[in-house]
């Protein structure tokens, strides 16, 4: 049996929250597909498996009833509970809207010892009607919202596991430690030397190439390559002219001496001829995919290699989002592997430190493929990017000097113009600068409560640096989701 538990995703940011915080407490858990079959999962020969429903979903109209029957224990939360009450016989309530912090009772289980009572932030709620050899889990003033069977090793709560949640914690690392008999091997060094293996063995005799973005999942990848492949392993940096102040320096400087064979393509003058008269960023982002795509396929074609190294990973499932349909940036087949394909970007970032990154890159904030590209809410020329850059720096540096940077997910400037001045001073900055929250199954942008003096120095310097600003200006918008806070 392999020692891991199956997440079967109906809803993608409850399911990438389990898996990190199984993960977190070095329980191997992966995510796949919630219409996967009870055939693929036996095959997979796993511990256990976990249903991970969301509130209300349709979806799980897709799960394997014989998942039920094989032997395999499982635990079902959220929506996906009322399901599995349907699938064994019990009935289930219309929906109830419920508003505020209420409390659920616990029941004696082998998943809820220690536990008695929880209070927990209710939207709406579903009650079960039990049917014959199920018993009574958890309850709602009274009702049923959580049940198991007698004689199989299923289980299910109709709540699911909130940030800050210890009892839901506490049921979830019984069920994977005492029912499942999960050990916690899962960590760093083990991860660093499965993915090392499944390289190489894509790999066998041949040679890799890993094409970096500058980012951090893009970074980690090239190191993990680099250490099962060594100097069989070839990695391809774009410039595209539209990165921030010092980005492209930086970046060959490190990744150059830890090793890697690295080829930097100067892509500058292409991009910048192709973004000319474009101010729409449906249109600029359409525009840097086509010429991206086109130079770095043709600085592929004189690189000699057999496997293509993706730094794809799992964190587009807490945005709430499905995985992305399968794309290969070459245009020509090859064969390829993506280890950081199940991880999250907090456990890419524990990754890079074990594989030796200094702590500044780890944690370096989230960057746009498309650079300053769609920062800019104008035509791209160097003189609005060389302002948007010099702009830019200020105010990372601004914030470095504060000591606020751990404090953040992002902190940028965007760039737009003045439609009522024609003069030089005419340019436009917003500062925008967030954290990251989960607010239920959703992670939002929260704008950072930066304080006055810091935001008034840069204000000043900025205009007596940059003669051509006209304006600055602080973006308090709050609530947005995390996808949107580049105002794209």
């Amino acid at each position: 049996m392999r020692d891991q538990i199956l997440i079967l995703d109906f809803e993608p940011s409850y399911s990438a929250y389990i898996a990190s915080k199984l993960r977190a407490e070095r329980i191997s858990a992966r995510i796949i597909p919630g219409e996967t079959s009870a055939e693929s999962i036996m095959n997979q020969e796993v511990l256990g498996v976990i249903l991970s429903g969301g509130i209300h979903n349709e979806a799980l109209s897709n799960l394997d009833a014989q998942l039920l029957r094989c032997g395999i224990p499982v635990l079902a939360l959220g929506s996906a509970a009322g399901v599995v009450n349907a699938l064994l016989g019990g009935h289930n309530s219309d929906v109830e809207v419920i508003e505020g912090v209420d409390t659920i009772v616990f029941h004696p289980s082998k998943i809820t010892n220690g536990l008695t009572e929880s209070e927990r932030q209710f939207g709406s709620i579903v009650t079960f009607s039990l049917g014959n050899d199920i018993q009574e889990l958890a309850t709602y003033q009274g009702k049923s919202i959580g049940f198991f069977h007698k004689s199989l090793a299923i289980y299910a709560v109709s709540s699911q596991l909130e940030p800050n949640d210890p009892d839901m914690m506490s049921l979830l690392m019984q069920f994977a430690t005492d029912i499942c008999g999960c050990t916690r091997w899962w960590n760093d060094d083990t991860f660093i030397s499965i993915a090392k293996g499944e390289i190489q063995e894509a790999a066998g005799e041949g040679k890799a190439l890993c094409v970096m973005s500058g980012g951090l999942d893009s970074g980690v990848t090239a190191l993990l390559a680099h250490r099962a492949l060594g100097s069989r392993l070839t990695c391809l940096f774009i410039d595209n002219g539209l990165l921030r102040e010092n980005d492209v320096v930086e970046f060959s400087s490190y990744y150059k001496s830890v090793g890697l064979n690295l080829v930097i393509v100067d892509a500058a003058d292409e991009v910048m001829e192709a973004l000319k008269g474009l101010t729409v960023p449906s249109e600029k982002r359409a525009t840097l995919q086509k010429v991206i795509k086109k130079v770095i396929n043709e600085a592929a074609d004189k690189i000699d290699f057999q496997l293509l190294i993706e730094s794809g990973s799992s964190d587009y499932l807490f945005s709430g989002k499905k995985k992305p349909d399968a794309f290969s940036i070459l245009e020509n087949p090859v064969n390829w592997v993506a280890p950081l394909r199940d991880l999250f970007k907090e456990e890419i970032r524990q990754v890079g430190l074990a594989l030796g990154m200094p702590p500044e890159m780890t944690m370096m904030q989230p960057f746009p493929w498309s650079g300053l590209a769609l920062r800019i809410g104008l035509e791209c020329t160097r003189e609005k990017i060389g302002l948007l850059r010099r702009a830019d720096h200020l105010f990372q540096q601004s914030i470095k000097d504060a000591g606020l940077q751990k404090r953040m997910w992002k902190y940028f400037v965007l760039l737009d113009e003045s439609s009522h001045r024609q003069d030089e001073r005419r340019f436009i900055l917003s500062l925008r600068a967030v954290s990251m929250s989960h607010t239920g199954k959703d992670l939002r942008a929260i704008p950072a409560r930066l304080p006055y003096d810091l935001l008034e120095r840069y204000t000043q310097t900025i205009m007596e640096t940059e003669p051509q600003v006209c304006s600055v200006s602080y973006d308090l918008t709050p609530g947005v989701i995390v996808q949107e806070c580049e105002w794209q």
